[in-house]
């Protein structure tokens, strides 16, 4: 009785441990596990592609989860995921795609999330009510998926490229192409010998181009030479003008005090000898000591200055010491003479000498120096040689290697040359300018011959009788 009841009890027990175990296997056959927790949500598909309850949904790589469920819609396929990982936080912006590998093309599902990925992800919770859908994917969220690599569209491209292999239009093009090659190789043989030949021929001319070219450079270095020396002769003319400039201003500024004190005795001269010629001769004798002191003064302007300027103004002293023996004259002669004739051959006396110290003004800053003329001669007579050098140069260099851009550049040289030749007009033309000197110094004698001229006509005129 007793080893029965042990032998039930036994069957019993063995039954409920073969139940626990097959409970066990099935329910470990279906993933389930205690103690963890787990969420889902749904992925839309355009295609099943394959899909297929129990496959894997991978991260990056790793398996996370499975699929639990495959509903078809209207619009495509809905495939709810369980995420096994509850730590596991998925951006809403991921890549989620249903691809076919293996020999057997098992498809599972991978998730790709976005190179950066945003702040703050790791403290959201998907079981949380607050849990933000715009930033990760929450619990019983619903996204797009999309199908990647498929069987399935690897048939389909396969087909279509057999149909494309099969079209007989295919095989003409194929064709075409080979017979295209064939003559294209042909002529790429003949262009090589061509090339072959004319290597040789580029070779033999390139000896003769070095040649040229070291004559040229020899030639070229001789025209440097040449323009260096030019350009030093040059830069001493300019220095030499510089100084003609800066010791005219000094001229200028030196002789300014005397000029104006010229002009204000030529004008006081003006104003005593219509005093002298209405009031006595006792004014004409100040008048005449007025005059001397111009003259002095105009001798001392004459030994500040240089040149034609020191003849002009010796011509003004000698004129002056013929006006003092006139005015002289005119003391002893007083009574005798026409004063209304006097007075007007005064006046115009007095105007062309105002006229002839503005003009010496405007000469003045003009002046140059006869050695500085001769210095540019030189300079004009070495810039046409080195002219017509350059000329001869620019007819070899054409000869040799009738290469345009070097004759543009020598011809841009040549012109240059031209234009600095060209500017030495100026020069000339203040060089006219310092002959106008010798104008103003005529001017001045006519003036003074004039004022002499009249006086001797006065005196030799009728004299008026004398009121006692």
């Amino acid at each position: 009785m007793r080893s029965r009841t042990i032998r039930e009890g036994s069957v019993g027990l063995l039954i409920l441990v073969g139940l626990s175990a097959f409970v066990g296997l099935v329910l470990w056959i279906r993933g389930f596990k205690w103690g963890t927790r787990t969420y889902q949500f749904t992925v839309t598909f355009a295609d099943v592609a394959g899909m297929k309850v129990g496959a894997g949904v991978r991260y990056r790589g790793v398996d996370v989860g499975k699929i639990t469920e495959i509903q078809a819609t209207t619009n495509g396929v809905d495939a709810t995921i369980q995420l096994d990982a509850p730590n596991l936080v998925i951006p809403r912006n991921v890549k989620i795609e249903a691809n076919q590998s293996g020999l057997i093309g098992e498809t599972s599902i991978d998730i790709t999330p976005p190179e950066n990925l945003p702040s703050g992800i790791q403290g959201v919770n998907p079981h949380s009510s607050q849990c933000d859908t715009k930033l990760v994917i929450c619990h019983k969220n619903r996204v797009n998926g999309e199908i990647g690599v498929s069987f399935i569209e690897l048939l389909r491209n396969t087909d279509k490229l057999t149909k494309v292999y099969t079209d007989p239009a295919f095989f003409d093009n194929v064709n075409s192409l080979t017979k295209n090659a064939s003559l294209a190789a042909s002529g790429v043989a003949k262009l090589t010998a061509e090339l072959s030949l004319l290597t040789r021929s580029v070779r033999q001319q390139v000896g003769t181009f070095s040649t040229a070219t070291n004559t040229v450079t020899v030639a070229a270095a001789q025209t440097a030479n040449r323009i260096g020396n030019t350009a030093d002769k040059f830069g001493n003319t300019a220095e030499e003008f510089g100084k003609l400039a800066q010791s005219s201003n000094e001229l200028l500024t030196s002789n300014q005090a005397n000029l104006n004190n010229t002009l204000q005795q030529f004008s006081k001269l003006a104003t005593s000898a219509n005093q002298v010629l209405t009031k006595n001769q006792d004014n004409l004798n100040t008048l005449l000591t007025e005059f001397t002191k111009l003259a002095v003064s105009t001798n001392e302007l004459v030994a500040t200055n240089r040149g034609t300027l020191q003849k002009t103004l010796t011509n003004i002293s000698q004129s002056s010491e013929q006006l003092t023996i006139l005015v002289t004259r005119l003391a002893n002669t007083t009574e005798k003479v026409d004063v209304a004739k006097i007075v007007g051959n005064l006046e115009t006396l007095s105007a062309n000498a105002a006229e002839a110290s503005a003009n010496l003004r405007d000469v003045t800053a003009a002046v140059n120096n006869p050695t500085n003329f001769l210095v540019l001669q030189q300079t004009l007579d070495s810039a046409r040689a080195t002219f017509e050098n350059v000329q001869k140069i620019t007819a070899d260099l054409d000869e040799l290697t009738g290469d345009s851009q070097f004759r543009q550049n020598v011809k841009d040289l040549v012109n240059g040359l031209s234009k600095l030749v060209s500017s030495t007009e100026q020069l000339q033309e203040q060089i006219q300018v310092a002959q106008q000197l010798e104008t103003v110094n005529s001017a001045l004698k006519e003036a003074t011959s004039q004022a002499t001229d009249s006086i001797i006509h006065t005196q030799s005129s009728p004299t008026i009788p004398h009121k006692n």
